[in-house]
């Protein structure tokens, strides 16, 4: 790895995402007009009309802009960060009955009332990070409020917790067993569980590994499963579908228990899967991540090249230096500041796999990934 060149590409990526993203997101992102983060922002600079807002995505930012206030002690990252928090509260929350309703209208009105896991695991990461970056004690309540919900009702006996309930919180996926809310569920008991204190977070993430063992890791392949039936076996519908991407965010979470938790098996088990997302995702011929693959053929299914995939692989290059001739952590850098991050800031979401632009729209849920990737590579790299 050529080691002046992350560094320097680190630096680069710091400037067009601290310097120009987040600065062009606080005053083309947000509705000044309505209020509430708008979910994706056209080419230049407008609203592209998305007609709703999601709780996933203030949850993210809210970790986004939390956490780089602090780091650079910039009052307007502050002040956004207590924004995006409090129309999240306002807005989102079901203060009948409990829990975050997952999307809500331009005007800030529920436009459906359906409870996913993705979402409240969100925000059960964003609540987390804004207390402790700006040590606004208040999220702890919300966080808790939170905790308890995923436990009282969308934990199912089986281990497992429901990817969608109804606003009374009736189980709408019985059927399934959903990889990547799990995931992000596991990221934020990881993130909560640092630092002493309360075992609580780091036995929630004790069991969601003990779950990812059990069903969403098939050992024998090295392949992270994506979709699960009732039964943990691989669902009859979309079973065959894996993604790259989550290969690579799972080696490098597995990294961060084995950190955590002190147990040196989850991180055996990461390298290994690693290297399967690569053998399996990254395009040989041009270079970057597809973003399906078929697990029983190994046919690429999507052959678009979104950003995500290419940011959590740097990640896991970090703290997985060797497990790859193919690419290092440079190498990725450098295709992200090539092709995916422009010098002034914006970013193309989506390519196809001859590096044409797919979609135009910047998701106001990337700058998420951007922001863990440069994290990853500040801690371990500059």
């Amino acid at each position: 790895m050529a080691r002046g060149g992350l560094i320097d590409g680190t630096r680069e990526f710091k400037e067009r995402f601290v310097g120009r993203t987040l600065p062009f997101l606080i005053e083309r992102g947000w509705d000044w007009k309505r209020g509430g983060l708008i979910e994706h922002v056209g080419p230049g600079g407008g609203d592209a009309g998305t007609p709703y807002r999601r709780v996933m995505v203030h949850a993210r930012q809210l970790y986004v802009y939390a956490i780089w206030a602090a780091r650079t002690g910039d009052a307007d990252l502050a002040v956004h960060a207590d924004r995006i928090y409090s129309y999240m509260i306002e807005r989102f929350w079901d203060h009948e009955k409990g829990g975050w309703l997952e999307m809500v209208d331009l005007d800030g009105a529920p436009s459906g009332s359906d409870k996913d896991l993705y979402a409240h695991a969100f925000a059960l990461f964003g609540l987390g990070a804004y207390g402790r970056a700006m040590g606004r004690g208040e999220a702890g309540a919300w966080m808790e409020r939170s905790r308890e919900i995923l436990e009282i009702r969308f934990k199912r006996p089986d281990g497992s917790y429901s990817d969608r309930m109804s606003r009374d919180f009736e189980d709408l996926a019985s059927d399934r067993r959903s990889q990547n809310p799990h995931m992000h569920l596991l990221e934020a008991a990881l993130s909560n569980g640092e630092g002493g204190g309360s075992t609580t977070y780091r036995d929630l993430a004790e069991r969601l590994l003990a779950l990812f063992q059990r069903g969403f890791h098939a050992p024998g392949e090295n392949l992270v499963l994506e979709y699960l039936d009732d039964r943990f076996e691989p669902h009859p519908v979309d079973g065959h579908r894996v993604e790259p991407g989550h290969h690579f965010e799972w080696a490098w979470l597995l990294d961060w228990s084995s950190r955590l938790l002190a147990k040196d098996v989850h991180r055996e088990m990461a390298a290994p899967i690693l290297e399967r997302g690569l053998s399996t995702g990254w395009d040989r011929r041009q270079a970057g991540i597809f973003d399906e693959i078929d697990r029983n053929t190994g046919a690429v299914l999507l052959s678009t090249k979104r950003i995500w995939p290419l940011l959590e692989l740097i990640k896991a290059l970090l703290v997985f230096p060797d497990a790859s001739t193919t690419i290092d952590a440079t190498r990725a850098l450098d295709l992200l500041l090539e092709r995916y991050l422009a010098e002034d800031g914006t970013w193309v979401e989506r390519f196809n796999a001859d590096w044409t632009a797919v979609d135009t729209r910047m998701p106001s849920s990337t700058p998420y990934h951007l922001s863990m990737a440069l994290t990853e590579l500040e801690r371990l790299a500059v």
